[in-house]
C-alpha cells in the first residue's frame, strides 16, 4: 500500500492533477483518502448512487459500461494518474460507468462532499473539475475513431495499444506494459470474434510485438505496433 504522500506525488505527475493550478491541486489532495482494492474488487458499478472521484496511484482499473440493452461489458483500462467518477458531481445522477481493480490497486478517493466543499469555497473550481471530463471526451473520440478502422488487424492493434495506455505515446519508463485481460474481453473491445483475436495475438507474438500469458498480455514493442497503424 502506498502512503498518502507517495500516492499524491504519482497522481500529481500524471493525468488530471498535472494539468491544474497548484492551489487547486492542493485543495484536492488535502481532502483525499488513500484506499486499496484487491484484484477483482469493484470500486463502483453502473447504476450505483452518486459518489466521489477516484484517482489511480498504482495498479489498473477496468472500465465497464452498460448504455443500452447489453452490458455491463469492459471497454477500457485505466493507468496510474487517471481519475474517474466526476460526473455525479456535475449531475447528481447515478454512476454511468463501472470500475473494477484489474490488479491490486491503490487509489486516492475524493469524496463527493469534499468536491462540493471545494466548489463552495471557490466556485471557479468547476472549470478544473471539468478537465477530467475533457480528458475522457478525448479518450472517447479516439476510441470511436479506432473502432471505425475497417481493417480488423489494424483495429485490433489500436484497441490493444489503448488498453495498454500507450495508444499515442509510451509514457517514459513504462516498457514493457502488461494488460490483465482475457481474449473474450479484448474481442468485445475490438468488436471481433474471439478466434480472430487469438489469431491476431499469435501473429503479434511471432513478430516480437507482444508476449502472451494466462489473462495477461505484455506489450514489448509499442512503438513498432503504432507504426503498423500508419502503413
Amino acid at each position: 500500500m502506498l502512503e498518502l504522500l507517495e500516492a499524491s506525488e504519482i497522481v500529481s505527475r500524471r493525468g488530471w492533477l498535472s494539468q491544474v493550478p497548484t492551489a487547486f491541486r492542493r485543495q484536492v489532495l488535502e481532502r483525499c483518502l488513500v484506499e486499496t482494492f484487491a484484484a477483482g474488487a469493484t470500486i463502483y458499478s453502473v447504476g450505483d448512487p452518486p459518489g466521489g472521484m477516484y484517482g489511480l496511484a498504482a495498479g489498473r482499473f477496468g472500465v465497464s459500461i452498460a448504455p443500452g440493452e447489453r452490458g455491463p461489458y469492459l471497454v477500457h483500462f485505466a493507468t496510474p494518474g487517471v481519475w474517474f467518477g466526476e460526473l455525479p458531481a456535475f449531475t447528481g445522477l447515478p454512476r454511468q460507468l463501472g470500475l473494477v481493480a484489474a490488479r491490486d490497486a491503490t487509489v486516492l478517493h475524493l469524496p463527493l462532499h469534499a468536491i462540493r466543499e471545494i466548489v463552495r469555497l471557490d466556485p471557479g473550481a468547476w472549470q478544473f473539475l471539468a478537465f477530467v471530463m475533457i480528458d475522457h471526451l478525448r479518450l472517447l473520440i479516439g476510441a470511436a475513431d479506432d473502432l471505425m478502422l475497417r481493417d480488423p488487424a489494424r483495429r485490433f492493434v489500436a484497441v490493444l495499444l489503448r488498453a495498454a495506455g500507450c495508444r499515442n505515446e509510451t509514457p517514459p519508463g513504462t516498457e514493457p506494459i502488461d494488460i490483465d485481460v482475457s481474449q473474450d474481453d479484448l474481442a468485445a473491445m475490438a468488436n471481433m470474434a474471439r478466434t480472430s483475436v487469438n489469431a491476431a495475438l499469435r501473429k503479434l507474438e511471432a513478430s516480437g510485438g507482444v508476449e502472451l500469458a494466462y489473462r495477461r498480455i505484455r506489450i514489448l514493442a509499442p512503438e513498432a505496433l503504432r507504426a503498423t497503424l500508419k502503413e
